[in-house]
């Protein structure tokens, strides 16, 4: 492998993370940080300086798994009807030569509908898939013509769950190049829908400057297609797996025990004093209950196993019920090495048998709301979150900015160029903006065969090897996941669906990663991009 960098962090990235480094974070446990007059926006809070758009919305880019389709694409509308939303928006070619446009929003070689066209409110932690029928279908404009002629404008929409009242602005995913559609209006409908049931022109009598809108599959939508959305946030003695409504705060037992002991060791208070203050602000004692359970490694008798994590378990739930008193209900167990999250019996195996030695303690989180619409002359509302890593949504961007850092790396049958641009918050996440090049003289790129940019810990992760890293703490921010943690082959995380877009030599693709955010008041981070190396002070805008 070679590799070049303009940019490198002079810090170990795989050094231990102490327990107080990890703790003092705002966004890690406990919502502190640096006061966000420190932040971007001066001596103001940084959400009194966001101007959003009117619009329009717009952006071209790439689209398509299996052959490229350059595409424009505006969002017109996001409305909210009493049982549903509709996103409005308008594909067109992207150049003066018409675009095929099957597998253009990658539903497969031979899909004409924006399948995974995504909603994400980036405040309340939730993304939004578009909803099918009964049978399946697409509910929505039911295809493009299979060309799009250049200069036509083709009205399409996608209709979702009908989104929170609170919920002002959305960000609107597409599985391209164009990067997020962040700061979209939500508008409350006045009126009845108007449904499209007239069958469009033949793709070959569309002439340039036509309006074509498809005919809509209108139907009944449910509530299925909403995900909460899981920031997984990492270090040696304290990872988080966190969304809007629910918390999973991972200790390491190593730190916590001795060996092969259940009671605490020396260290343990350190941390656990954090997660008591942490548990205190944040969970809610009105849906209960904490739950607590121990986890062995592999090695050893089941039964010893067994026996070993549940008495690890009540060690820290007598800890937090000590601390915390008797307004909290809590509910122990052990599941011993039934669940391990690292495979054992590798070449490295230590490392995963220290990930499994683990107690884990989750909790419901009580309401909070973030003011997203500020001016120079309103102060933040009282339950605006102070400090911690929640933003307001971003306003729309046109531009990406100018590269920070470039690097190069050879990963297995493939060599690539790195372009790193600035960062940016939206709500809960940070944006990292990256160019990808394919520099190898003939081969093409293959994200499922070529992987360069994975991580084993993080399956259904294309990117799962990049991630953000707070200089100060070195607090790693590495993923975002959709849904609940199921098994290994069911893990999905927060990527524009679809890449890579451009496979040949020469070809470039921007790539918008959703990484957890750290909290307001970090203006720069490290970015650790796996073969790439890392780049230091890479700047949030």
């Amino acid at each position: 492998m070679t590799r070049h960098l303009t940019h490198r962090s002079s810090r170990g990235l795989g050094s231990v993370l102490t327990a107080a480094a990890l703790l003092a974070s705002g966004c890690s446990l406990g919502g502190g940080g640096e006061d966000p007059a420190d932040g971007p926006g001066g001596t103001d809070d940084p959400s009194t300086a966001l101007e959003y758009s009117d619009g329009p919305f717009v952006r071209r880019g790439t689209f398509g798994q299996h052959i490229e389709r350059k595409l424009g694409f505006e969002v017109e509308a996001v409305e909210r009807y009493d049982d549903r939303t509709v996103l409005r928006f308008i594909t067109t070619a992207a150049g003066e030569e018409d675009e095929d446009t099957p597998d253009a929003f990658s539903g497969g070689i031979l899909s004409r509908t924006p399948v995974n066209v995504w909603l994400v409110d980036p405040v309340g932690q939730r993304l939004y898939y578009p909803a099918r029928d009964d049978d399946g279908d697409f509910i929505g404009s039911e295809e493009l013509p299979y060309t799009v002629i250049a200069g036509a404008e083709y009205k399409m929409e996608a209709h979702y769950p009908r989104l929170p009242d609170d919920v002002e602005r959305i960000t609107v995913i597409t599985p391209g190049t164009t990067g997020p559609f962040t700061g979209i209006p939500v508008t409350d409908a006045d009126g009845p829908r108007d449904v499209p049931t007239e069958e469009p022109p033949h793709y070959r009598h569309v002439e340039e400057g036509d309006t074509i809108v498809p005919v809509v599959n209108d139907a009944e939508v449910s509530d299925d297609y909403g995900w909460n959305l899981y920031g997984i946030t990492e270090g040696t003695a304290v990872q988080k797996d966190s969304s809007a409504t629910e918390e999973k705060v991972e200790l390491n037992a190593d730190v916590l025990f001795e060996f092969d002991k259940a009671d605490l060791a020396d260290d343990a208070e350190d941390v656990l004093k954090q997660v008591v203050a942490e548990t205190r602000e944040r969970a809610d004692p009105d849906k209960p209950p904490i739950t607590i359970v121990g986890h062995t490694d592999g090695k050893g008798d089941d039964d010893y196993n067994q026996k070993l994590s549940e008495e690890r378990a009540e060690t820290v739930h007598q800890y937090l019920k000590a601390e915390l008193g008797s307004a909290y209900e809590y509910k122990t167990e052990g599941r011993g090495s039934s669940e391990p999250i690292a495979d054992e019996g590798g070449s490295d195996d230590e490392e995963a048998r220290a990930r499994n030695r683990r107690v884990e303690i989750s909790y419901k989180i009580k309401e909070t709301r973030v003011t997203t619409e500020l001016t120079e002359t309103e102060e933040k509302s009282e339950d605006q979150v102070d400090g911690g890593a929640i933003a307001p949504p971003a306003p729309f961007r046109e531009e990406r900015g100018e590269v920070v850092a470039t690097a190069t790396a050879s990963i297995g049958r493939v060599s690539y160029e790195l372009e790193v641009l600035p960062f940016f918050r939206d709500g809960a996440y940070l944006v990292a903006n990256l160019r990808i090049t394919n520099t190898s003289p003939d081969t093409d790129l293959s994200v499922v065969w070529d992987g360069g940019f994975k991580n084993d810990d993080y399956h259904g992760a294309d990117f799962g090897a990049f991630s953000a890293v707070d200089p100060e703490t070195d607090i790693v921010y590495r993923a975002v996941r959709i849904g609940e943690q199921g098994t290994r082959d069911d893990r999905h995380y927060l990527e524009a669906a679809g890449y890579p877009w451009l496979k040949g030599p020469g070809t470039t693709n921007d790539v918008s990663l959703y990484l957890p955010a750290p909290p307001t008041g970090v203006t720069s981070v490290t970015f650790d991009a796996g073969a790439f190396g890392t780049f230091e002070d890479v700047p949030i805008e």
